[in-house]
């Protein structure tokens, strides 16, 4: 209880916290499940700091949201106002980088860097040499001696002309960090908690690097607020690792919003490869061709080449090439449930055709070209560092190599989903990529859970936990913790209003579309603040906003894509922190579903319009099928599709009632939330799939009373203030 700053817990937190911190002391993994607004950020780092105290474990804990880093932030605060602790917090060298540079530019600077100070310090010493020549010279004036000097001299020269063509191709705030007083910094760093904006400014001011900083410093951390890609990335955590001088069983990992771990692990387990990548290959290859011994390279290169044109020429449909805009546009080579990719049968198929034997030749090749590549990497780097070169190459050969030599391997793997995208460049020519997207990353996940000392994974919408458990490839011992709201009942309602189940059919139909529309009228009407409207499209969302927009006499905001949806979010809050009342309407996949907090004002009433299942394309169509094939028949829909949806909506649920303090009320706008659903509507029917606790506040209404069960609750709300 030390590290934990408030005067009291919330009911179920101290429980929380015992719980969690037995389990880590016992190496248990935490899967902990805790409603919105119930302190589960304390109520894991807490009980993690002391045990890393008592193990000697550093914390790192991570979110892929910004607000939710502002927060870890604040409450660190908190925590060591009345505690020794050292916070770090740590951001993308991109986003602290002062010149802008990528990693392999940085690091070539890095070594010359070293480099440059290597020099000065023989430079100061031979400095010292010829001040030493000089006084014995004028001590015994033997010529020997000057000639000492004069050789020192030269060789002084030299070091000096080194020095000047090493700044040019250094990082002058490296060098500046370099010989920076470590402790000075070390001591304002850890002196509070500071955010990276106040780390970069520090070094803006000293002219320094502020992710230079931070890497010196990082070993001395207790507690470290990063996010989801300084773990799941396995280079960028094994990076970290080195710097933290620490081995991955030193660490305590708390995951925030866990449920967002399997769509991140995702990305990360992903590989692509553009038609101008495979173009840049070929032309790297034709200015070295006196390092490959193999003239069938080029030409395997110009294979996939030509069958990555042929394959997407060939798919166009009427008009279809002319829809093609910015952004990459999917094409199936590959059904998501038989995984017959076309574009890789047609690829060995014309090898062989060219005279490559086997995929086995194939494969000895790559490995070939690869190794030609790390080569050249190698060649561009010291090209770079010597100033030869104004620009750090990097080998396309190695990139185009490596990618064939896996896409070949996983192409037909369930567990993995072959897409051929296409897109228009800045020229407006149609141009491809490959894409090998992974349906089920555990095995990205798995190796770093089983690694890690300990790990808590919190959410307010993680169970099932056993489908969390499988999706990730955990099978360690966990402790499982779950408990709902524990703030006033009285405070807050659940209403499911009964009307007809929104399918893509029935939501054109202009008798529901005016169902809806009054619904939404009469619980704008009743609110005494700001109101929430997630729909399950943008498109819905948009329809709904122009058939209110001349009938709602308050201010409405619509989230939409290609606008700002922070600045939408702050002129919202504005709005209902004024004592006002306005209407945002947005959609259940955007980004204002979940990780915002409409405390207080800035919400007063969320409503869910229709179940919002996302759109069943051929990739999700790819994971549902995959999860099929890896665990059992039907288990694809579960997990790929029904429970994270419902996730979605427990989160948008979850925007209102943050305190006990607060007030709000939840709408679930369609028959399939209803209690007697699942005799009416059967398998379509979600009211099963929400936790018991949370469905047995659902309160059935007809559409015509849903106004008046609202001005009962907002009544009794005012009566109580």
């Amino acid at each position: 209880m030390k590290y934990f700053p408030k005067e009291v817990c919330y009911p179920n937190q101290k429980e929380a916290m015992d719980s969690i911190h037995s389990a880590l002391l016992a190496k248990e993994m935490v899967l902990f499940e805790g409603a919105c607004g119930t302190g589960k950020t304390l109520s894991a780092l807490a009980p993690a700091l002391d045990v890393g105290k008592q193990l000697d474990k550093t914390i790192i804990i991570a979110t892929n949201v910004h607000q939710q880093m502002v927060q870890f932030i604040n409450e660190a605060r908190e925590i060591r106002s009345s505690n020794d602790l050292k916070v770090m917090v740590f951001k993308g060298k991109r986003t602290m980088c002062p010149i802008e540079a990528d990693y392999e530019e940085c690091d070539a600077k890095r070594e010359n860097t070293f480099d440059l100070m290597d020099v000065e310090r023989e430079m100061h010493l031979k400095k010292q040499e010829i001040k030493s020549a000089n006084d014995d010279y004028k001590k015994s004036k033997d010529p020997a001696t000057i000639e000492l000097r004069n050789a020192l001299a030269t060789e002084l020269d030299n070091l000096e002309r080194k020095a000047r063509q090493l700044r040019d191709r250094s990082c002058n705030h490296l060098y500046e960090v370099l010989r920076y007083d470590s402790e000075t910094f070390r001591s304002w760093l850890f002196d509070d908690v500071r955010s990276p904006e106040e780390v970069n400014e520090f070094a803006y001011d000293h002219g320094m690097c502020g992710y230079e900083l931070l890497k010196r410093e990082i070993k001395h951390a207790d507690l470290l607020i990063g996010n989801y890609h300084h773990i799941l990335n396995p280079d960028i955590f094994s990076t970290l690792l080195r710097w933290m001088d620490r081995d991955p069983e030193d660490v305590i990992a708390i995951f925030d919003e866990a449920h967002n771990i399997e769509s991140a692990a995702r990305s990360h387990a992903s590989i692509t490869v553009t038609e101008r990548s495979i173009e840049r290959a070929i032309a790297e290859i034709e200015a070295n061709i006196e390092m490959f011994n193999e003239e069938d390279i080029p030409k395997l290169f110009n294979t996939l080449l030509e069958v990555m044109r042929q394959t997407y020429e060939g798919r166009f449909k009427f008009g279809e090439r002319g829809r093609v805009g910015k952004n990459w546009y999917d094409m199936r080579i590959s059904d998501p449930y038989e995984r017959m990719d076309v574009l890789c049968t047609l690829f060995l198929r014309q090898a062989r055709g060219e005279g490559f034997a086997d995929e086995k030749e194939i494969q000895r090749l790559l490995s070939i070209a690869s190794d030609t590549g790390a080569k050249l990497d190698e060649i561009y780097r010291e090209q770079y560092k010597k100033g030869l070169s104004k620009v750090l190459k990097q080998s396309h050969i190695r990139y185009v190599s490596d990618f064939l030599s896996s896409y070949l391997v996983l192409s037909g793997n369930p567990k993995y989903y072959p897409i051929l995208n296409v897109r228009r460049d800045m020229n407006d020519e149609v141009y491809g990529r490959i894409e090998l997207t992974s349906c089920i990353p555990n095995n990205i996940t798995k190796p770093m859970f089983d690694s890690l000392y300990s790990a808590v994974l919190m959410s307010a919408t993680l169970r099932p936990f056993d489908m969390i458990r499988k999706a990730l490839g955990i099978d360690r011992e966990t402790c499982e913790i779950s408990y709902g709201t524990s703030f006033p009942l009285e405070r807050r309602r659940t209403l499911a209003v009964s009307i007809p189940p929104l399918f893509s059919r029935s939501r054109d139909d202009p008798q529901n579309m005016q169902m809806i529309e009054q619904v939404l009228q009469d619980s704008i009407e009743m609110s005494d603040g700001n109101v929430i409207i997630f729909f399950q499209s943008s498109f819905e969302a948009k329809r709904y906003y122009m058939r209110l927009e001349d009938k709602l006499d308050i201010p409405l905001f619509l989230d939409e894509v290609g606008v700002s949806a922070q600045q939408v979010r702050q002129d919202f809050f504005r709005m209902g922190e004024g004592g006002g009342k306005a209407v945002l309407f947005a959609y259940l996949w955007g980004t204002l579903s979940e990780g915002v907090d409409y405390r207080d004002g800035r919400g007063r009433m969320v409503i869910v319009v229709g179940v919002g299942y996302p759109a069943l394309n051929d990739r999700l169509h790819a994971v549902e099928s995959a999860y099929d094939h890896v665990f059992e028949f039907g288990a694809g829909w579960e997990f790929a599709v029904q429970v994270p949806t419902i996730r979605k909506i427990r989160q948008a649920m979850g925007r209102v009632v943050r305190s006990p303090e607060d007030h709000g009320v939840r709408i679930l706008l369609d028959g399939r939330f209803l209690a007697d659903s699942p005799k009416r509507f059967g398998k379509y029917s979600v009211f099963n799939v929400f936790p018991e606790d949370e469905r047995d506040e659902f309160i059935d209404v007809e559409p015509d009373k849903v106004k008046f069960s609202l001005m009962n609750f907002f009544e009794d709300m005012r009566e109580q203030a």
